[in-house]
């Protein structure tokens, strides 16, 4: 087997002169992972870098540009928070001074050992990009061995151009995990380059001896224009109080995402029946896929309102995995409620994206990183309620909202505690300690400032009473909505921004030498 080139061989070759910056930029270790710390320090050993991500100020045959580069040989180049940091600042950095930005991206995706940490920086990422394409500013991506996860699926797929090396690994859920979700080996063309510009996914296979001329060629034919805006955060609740009488238990983690996971728990539907009034339903993307029954989207007005919104529900039927005509379904939803001022409500319980062939070919990353665009830019009120199992990139690209609140059993994870025992010990019964590990709870995610409030819930769950907690549920959400409205666009905005922005601070520190 051929050996990857690293970041800065990658760099050497492609640019004519690089000025690193952010090199002492690192992360922490926000959930106290059993181990994490001295897989740090070997990877820094192994790789002679401080992590998985290099970038600075380079020149391309005459083009100058930002350059991000990530380094598979650092703990799989994956996304941590330092990783996630750096790509946001270099995007931040290109957009003051007015310069197109160069990913080269060789990543299996968010860092597990980081949890729901490392899932937030596909929203940072991505909102850092979409400043920078707002002051109308290129990008261009070249995805090199293997891209996946969540790299694939935010800031690499939200290029202008995006090209990939020959036979490079490119794809949403990589083998291995289609493996252990689907029960069946997928086919050994699935996620390759070749697989990927056949479905219209990237614009050019580019040997490597032809690399570097194409994007310089690629940010030369680039122009752009200008405008975008920041500051402020939102303040976290403290939980919701419990059920009256005596105190209930507090279930595990693997016990709470059992009760989210019964079938009799509300799901979509039932909540958004109790949500709206006389609601009419949208089905479809547009674009000649079948609908997806996955992504159910409502628009009325709110319960005892006479507010209308956009709610955008995922339906945990089936598999529950929404497909990209659904993430694009809830994108053509998010752009009706600009047009017509509409407040967003999202309700989040599905366990992920789609892994299957048919969505890799249909766009699957793509889908999904253009709805984390859509969410964050939205300029109406948005806010997104965590019913049931918050599952990786595909749950959370609907809940980047300017609040989320969440029923006290719901659970929200960087990936199925199942599938992160499968890639981080190739044993799947581990999963029940990884999920307690992962502070995948509702009272872990207020900690970690990623939900605002909670809703308790009786013991053994709201499916004791599905019809009034999805009512009591919308008595919150209208309460939500009609203070968002009362708060200018503008200052809203700003809010969102810098609360899908904040995350790193508290664990990310510089790391001198």
């Amino acid at each position: 087997m051929t050996e990857r080139p690293s970041a800065l061989q990658r760099i050497s070759s492609l640019t004519d002169s690089f000025d690193e910056q952010d090199a002492g930029l690192v992360g922490g270790d926000p959930l106290g992972f059993e181990g994490y710390g001295r897989q740090l320090e070997s990877a820094r050993a192994e790789s002679g870098l401080n992590e998985a991500c290099v970038w600075g100020w380079a020149e391309i045959e005459g083009a100058k540009c930002a350059l991000v580069v990530t380094d598979f040989a650092f703990l799989g180049g994956s996304m941590g928070l330092a990783v996630g940091e750096k790509v946001a600042n270099a995007f931040d950095a290109a957009r003051r001074v007015r310069l197109p930005v160069v990913t080269v991206t060789a990543s299996g995706g968010a860092r597990m050992q980081e949890g729901m940490f490392a899932l937030a920086q596909m929203a940072s990422t991505t909102e850092a990009r979409r400043q920078h394409r707002g002051a109308g500013l290129a990008q261009v991506t070249l995805l090199t061995s293997p891209t996946t996860g969540g790299v694939y699926a935010s800031f690499a797929s939200l290029a202008d151009v995006v090209a990939a090396e020959p036979l490079a690994t490119v794809g949403f859920a990589g083998p291995r995990v289609v493996a252990e979700l689907t029960g069946a080996e997928p086919p050994a063309d699935l996620h390759t380059a070749e697989f990927a510009f056949e479905h219209g996914l990237i614009d050019a296979i580019v040997p490597s001896g032809d690399q570097r001329s194409y994007i310089s060629r690629a940010l030369l034919a680039l122009a752009g224009h200008e405008v975008p805006e920041r500051k402020e955060k939102t303040r976290s609740r403290s939980l919701g109080a419990g059920a009256a009488g005596v105190e209930p238990r507090t279930p595990t983690a693997w016990e709470q995402l059992q009760l989210v996971r019964d079938p009799a728990r509300p799901k979509a539907r039932t909540i958004l029946d109790a949500l709206l009034d006389e609601p009419v339903e949208l089905c479809g993307d547009r674009t000649g896929e079948p609908d997806d029954e996955h992504v159910v989207v409502q628009v009325g007005h709110l319960w005892d309102t006479e507010t209308h919104v956009v709610a955008i529900g995922q339906e945990a039927v089936g598999d529950g995995r929404i497909r990209p005509q659904g993430f694009r379904k809830a994108i053509r939803a998010i752009e009706l409620a600009e047009r017509v001022g509409f407040p967003v409500v999202t309700i989040i319980d599905t366990r992920g994206a789609d892994p299957l062939p048919s969505s890799e070919g249909g766009g699957i990353a793509a889908a999904i990183a253009q709805t984390f665009m859509a969410m964050l830019e939205c300029h109406t009120p948005t806010v997104a309620v965590v019913t049931g199992e918050g599952g990786s990139g595909g749950a959370l690209a609907m809940a980047t909202a300017d609040r989320v609140i969440a029923w006290s059993n719901a659970v929200f994870s960087v990936i199925a505690p199942e599938g992160a025992a499968a890639i981080l010990y190739r044993d799947g019964a581990k999963a029940p300690e990884l999920a307690e590990r992962l502070k995948i709870t509702a009272t872990d995610l207020v900690a970690a400032g990623i939900v605002d409030e909670v809703i308790a819930e009786p013991e053994g769950g709201v499916q004791a009473n599905p019809e009034v907690a999805a009512t009591e549920l919308a008595a919150v959400v209208a309460g939500e909505v009609e203070r968002l409205m009362g708060v200018r666009s503008a200052v809203r905005r700003r809010r969102r921004t810098r609360r899908w922005r904040r995350l790193a601070a508290q664990h990310v520190g510089q790391r001198t030498y």
